[in-house]
């Protein structure tokens, strides 16, 4: 039998946003020379692009209907209200450029919303207090948030195991330095200060001591919870390669404040007090000296370990991206506490003592306040940056949660200013994707 092939029209619609042609192949069972209808074996389409040319509309009023395809500019001095076409189908598009000093608001009709993953400004995280106060001196988290650890100074370690609604007392009577969670919330390290080394394989219902006691001051784990490492106050770095059963020192003595840990355990970070960074690439067998000496606070990095970010104490906070080969400062100076980034190094959080939390969403490019002022005491991440965990001293847990869109509905907007430039696609479910922007001002503003 011969194979053949047909090519038709294909009309705009959901398998061609702007037409195109249906590509047809078969055998010619027959042999007739024909792809009859049942002879059709795949179908597959070539799709034609977008249309070069966009017809631009020069928008003075104070507010418009936008329609389909179409690019708007918002020339006035006050902010033009465009609101998104009301029966869009899947490609359609909207571009909307702030020609005016009054900027543009984009408005939506029910159900609609506007995705701001990758926007500027787009990703705000809103803050809710916990069922449950202390002094908070550790926190941690699975890659997924849904199970937390929490510690305080004066005796106390709590887990959740549905995103901080309800905590479990595990341990008491310790003074509590330091908590790490494995990715899926199963193994748990947490450090006390002058006393054990406490792990748990079973998210917090059984522990082992597993070191002897020393003025431990941080933890670490790899995701899989097997590769752990411990930093004594004046003593030496401590890690292990089978869940804490043993443990090797690392290093020399120094006034090891702080630690963390890439997701395979292979990258090292530790903080002193005082003195120098310490990088390991090796599992912690040998550290190399790195940045300069400051009253380091926290540290954290990347699921690869490439990005680094540092905490200093009435400081700046410092960032590597070369697995800590090189450092330079994100930020301006502040009373720096704990920090936590998501597993790609895009979303950070730091805490500071009697200040705000602060957010980047831009790998620490720039910063920006979140939450009430407090004194913040530390803080965790999951992995894709969407749930945080924030700690204040006497006070709540805070959980804390990203959003990824506008609100849904007539409430929600997306603002920009003069000469922000911003192009959305409709993709279904009421959902509109930016495709592209130019920001000119330092943020789009979303409701």
């Amino acid at each position: 039998m011969d194979a053949l092939l047909a090519l038709s029209a294909e009309p705009s619609g959901a398998n061609c946003v702007y037409g195109g042609q249906r590509v047809q192949s078969g055998q010619d069972g027959n042999r007739n020379g024909i792809l009859d209808a049942g002879e059709v074996m795949s179908t597959s389409y070539l799709c034609s692009a977008a249309p070069a040319d966009t017809r631009w509309v020069n928008v003075t009023a104070s507010s418009i209907q936008a329609e389909a395809n179409t690019g708007y500019l918002a020339n006035a001095s006050s902010a033009v209200v465009i609101t998104l076409p009301t029966a869009p189908v899947i490609g359609d598009w909207i571009k909307v450029t702030g020609v005016g000093s009054g900027g543009w608001t984009i408005a939506q009709n029910a159900s609609q919303s506007i995705s701001t993953v990758g926007l500027p400004g787009g990703n705000l995280v809103d803050w809710a207090a916990k069922p449950i106060s202390g002094n908070w001196s550790s926190v941690g988290m699975s890659s997924n948030g849904v199970n937390q650890v929490a510690a305080t100074s004066s005796g106390d370690l709590f887990t959740s195991t549905d995103g901080g609604d309800h905590w479990t007392l595990r341990l008491t009577g310790q003074v509590w330095s330091g908590v790490a969670m494995s990715s899926d919330g199963s193994h748990i390290l947490a450090a006390t200060n002058g006393g054990a080394l406490f792990t748990s394989p079973d998210g917090g219902v059984s522990w082992s001591n597993d070191a002897s006691g020393r003025a431990w001051s941080a933890v670490a784990t790899s995701a899989d919870g097997q590769r752990l490492v411990a930093t004594a106050y004046l003593g030496q770095i401590w890690t292990s390669s089978d869940a804490g059963l043993s443990w090797t020192p690392r290093d020399s003595n120094r006034a090891w404040r702080a630690v963390a840990s890439s997701a395979d355990g292979r990258v090292l970070v530790a903080a002193t007090n005082g003195a120098q960074l310490y990088v390991s690439t090796d599992f912690g067998a040998s550290w190399t000296p790195r940045a300069s000496a400051q009253f380091w606070w926290s540290v954290s990095t990347s699921a690869d370990g490439k990005r680094m970010f540092a905490t200093v104490d009435t400081g700046v906070i410092w960032r590597s991206e070369d697995f800590g080969v090189s450092w330079d400062t994100a930020s301006t100076s502040r009373d720096w506490r704990g920090i936590a980034t998501s597993a790609d190094g895009r979303y950070v959080v730091a805490a500071t003592a009697g200040g705000r939390l602060f957010e980047s969403p831009d790998g620490g490019t720039s910063w920006r306040a979140t939450a009430d002022a407090g004194a913040w005491s530390a803080v965790a991440s999951s992995a894709n940056g969407q749930t945080l965990l924030a700690a204040k001293t006497g006070a709540a847990l805070y959980g804390g949660t990203r959003r990824t869109a506008t609100t849904p509905g007539a409430a929600g907007t997306l603002s920009g200013g003069q000469a922000d430039a911003l192009q959305l696609q409709y993709v279904g479910g009421g959902l509109f994707m930016p495709i592209s922007f130019v920001l000119a001002t330092s943020a789009f503003t979303p409701l």
